[in-house]
């Protein structure tokens, strides 16, 4: 029991810590930088590190504490808003929930399956880390700085370029399309820029009716975009903590306990 509370104790430290350089790096995403892996591999630790709480916790204020700190680091990296504020509550609501939901499915299950308690917990916390992802996007320099010229993030475009491309060249070939863009068809670096900028020019030549609306509706965009997404990150989170908490078991440093089960029968 005792090496289980320690570990349990590493592991809050270390989601706190997580927390603060995943937000960083989202920030430096938001204000247009273009390595968006750091900030999602960030959040990948973050949820492995909640994910084995949930596993040790045996105090469910010990765990309130561990995500009022994951969610209070988000001011280290971005300014101090009422509505982040406002949000940020709404998002411990749903770790909060979550995290509920993942204990309890442990503490009823006569066997510990690690997939089947994370599987409860997981959605809502990644709903709530959603909402403040879409939230920091809607205030960020992107869209305040950029009110007649919005641009696609470049992170949510590269995750679709590659089926765009695909569909281009099944109806143009790819060196047609390099040839209008005036770039060489050899280097896909500079033909995903190209096409980046064309399809960013696009959007606002036909969104400009709608230019006040913009904002919000690609924030919401973003948001259903990475919901999308969160279904197979979700599977990597259960694939990558099954993998360390067996580890951490065969290591010693987690300790798991058999009890005999009383049964109730009827005498006859």
């Amino acid at each position: 029991m005792y090496k289980n509370r320690v570990t349990q104790s590493v592991v809050a430290g270390l989601a706190t810590l997580i927390s603060t350089a995943s937000w960083l790096g989202l920030k430096n995403v938001l204000t247009g930088g273009d390595n968006w892996l750091w900030p999602s591999i960030g959040f990948l630790i973050l949820l492995i590190f909640l994910s084995l709480n949930w596993l040790l916790t045996k105090s469910k204020a010990i765990l309130l504490v561990t995500l009022t700190l994951v969610l209070i680091s988000f001011f280290f990296a971005f300014s101090f808003k009422m509505t982040y504020s406002a949000v940020l509550f709404i998002a411990l609501l749903f770790f909060l929930f979550g995290s509920w939901r993942a204990v309890n499915e442990k503490e009823v299950r006569i066997k510990l399956e690690v997939d089947k308690i994370l599987c409860r917990g997981l959605p809502a916390v990644l709903t709530g880390l959603i909402l403040i992802t879409a939230t920091a996007y809607y205030f960020s320099p992107l869209v305040l700085e950029n009110q007649n010229q919005i641009k696609i993030p470049r992170f949510l475009f590269d995750l679709i370029v590659q089926p765009v491309i695909e569909t281009l060249e099944a109806q143009v070939p790819l060196s047609q399309l390099s040839a209008e863009l005036g770039v060489d068809s050899t280097d896909n670096q500079q033909f995903e820029e190209a096409l980046y900028q064309l399809v960013n020019e696009r959007f606002n030549q036909f969104s400009q009716p709608y230019q006040e609306y913009l904002p919000f509706g690609l924030a919401i965009g973003l948001f259903f975009a990475l919901k999308a997404i969160s279904l197979p990150f979700k599977w990597l989170v259960i694939l990558l903590s099954w993998l360390i908490f067996k580890l951490l078991v065969s290591l010693g440093a987690i300790k798991i306990q058999e009890k005999g089960v009383l049964q109730q029968v009827i005498e006859v």
